[in-house]
């Protein structure tokens, strides 16, 4: 497999995925699919069914119902048991009304915090920078959760939100987002796809070729802490790079409106914000995924139990960790239903391990500073030298 480049363009023949018992061609829509064509391509001739129920609204699924679908064959791609337990339990999530907003709570527990957080680090931005990056810091990084949280949303009030608080507070394109984080969510930790787990030559969580070796690696269980911080500025420089190399004057706006406040900082305040909100992003994105397993080609693919192999969820002890996580410390339940609002998770946590038990998957936990030790021990073994024939 290979990564692939935002402005991908298919070039296999065909491309029919599975959907419950029915075999659907898209190879002519695929490249006007919203999350991407390279997302329909690894789903050539494979089961998408969790995926597609996890990610899409309920417009998207009667549009493809409404296509015509070919009756699933002996010879086609099956479902196995753990997706149609899964298929279940979604479904009882939907009729027990987990999906549905509570706008109450997102006001007052989401977004006036944010707002909050950002007013108080402007007013005190001239005479007290220090505390001035702390509040702003954290009101970035707050913001990228919640615009997180409302990219997968449904709804016209969430694809506003997540333009205010991703294109104009955080600087982020949305729809470079989008690519990015559902192949991400679709295949986890899956080298050559998933570029969340691929930051080389910076970091590297495998062992890489000898002719694309570098020697800093064998220090980078000193230095990522350090790298973490630049994780904003690296994603705010791509999302300028592929907006303005695009035609989407709805996003250059947002972006432009945002750099806009951004100048009326002072610009200690405004770099220290930016890397200090990177950082605390940082330790909480890699803290569940970095320190599992990473999936090869000859690794078998099922959505679900892709989810629980990869995932470790973190056990925040405090109010403070409790927020600063901004519900990425139930990223397994994140990434099974991603469109469920974050404020629900911590109730279907012991519903999650339940399913876990019932269907033979690891479930993983740990508390804070053992998910940091985790990490620290992942990128130390891969600072090592490489064993003789092995990537991995």
């Amino acid at each position: 497999m290979a990564t692939f480049p935002h402005n991908y363009k298919s070039n296999l023949p065909k491309c029919v995925i599975r959907v419950d018992n029915e075999m659907y061609d898209l190879t002519a829509w695929r490249d006007s699919h919203p999350g991407g064509a390279e997302l329909l391509d690894l789903y050539h001739n494979a089961d998408a069914t969790d995926v597609f129920y996890a990610f899409h609204s309920q417009e998207a699924i009667a549009q493809l119902k409404r296509w015509k679908g070919k009756p699933a064959t002996e010879k086609d791609p099956k479902r196995d048991e753990v997706s149609l337990a899964y298929e279940k339990f979604r479904k009882q999530l939907e009729k027990d009304g987990w999906f549905q907003r509570n706008w109450f709570l997102d006001f007052f527990r989401v977004l006036l915090p944010i707002f909050t957080l950002y007013a108080i680090g402007w007013k005190l931005a001239p005479t007290y920078p220090v505390l001035a990056v702390l509040f702003i810091g954290v009101g970035m990084q707050q913001a990228g959760w919640a615009g997180h949280d409302y990219s997968h949303g449904r709804g016209k009030a969430c694809r506003i939100l997540d333009c205010l608080l991703g294109g104009i507070m955080n600087g982020f394109s949305t729809s470079w987002w989008s690519h990015k984080h559902n192949t991400h969510h679709a295949f986890p930790n899956r080298l050559g796809v998933d570029s969340d787990v691929h930051n080389e030559p910076i970091l590297h969580l495998f062992f890489p070729k000898p002719e694309n070796d570098v020697w800093h690696r064998k220090y980078q269980h000193i230095y990522y802490m350090g790298a973490y911080a630049f994780l904003y500025a690296s994603w705010r420089l791509q999302s300028i790079i592929f907006v303005f190399g695009s035609r989407n004057w709805l996003e250059r706006t947002l972006l432009i409106i945002g750099y806009g406040f951004l100048a009326t900082l002072p610009w200690k305040v405004l770099a220290g914000s930016i890397l200090f909100g990177g950082w605390l992003v940082a330790i909480v994105v890699t803290a569940n995924h970095q320190p599992e397993k990473m999936l090869e080609d000859e690794d078998p693919y099922n959505y679900v139990a892709d989810q629980y192999i990869t995932t470790r969820g973190v056990i925040t002890s405090n109010p403070i960790t409790e927020y600063l996580f901004g519900g990425m410390q139930y990223q397994l339940e994140h990434h099974l239903f991603p469109t469920m609002p974050r404020y629900y998770y911590g109730k279907l946590r012991p519903l999650c391990e339940k399913f876990a038990k019932e269907n033979n998957l690891p479930y993983k936990m740990s508390p804070v500073m053992e998910i940091m030790k985790l990490n620290y021990e992942t990128m130390k073994k891969y600072a090592q030298e490489s064993p003789k024939g092995k990537k991995n």
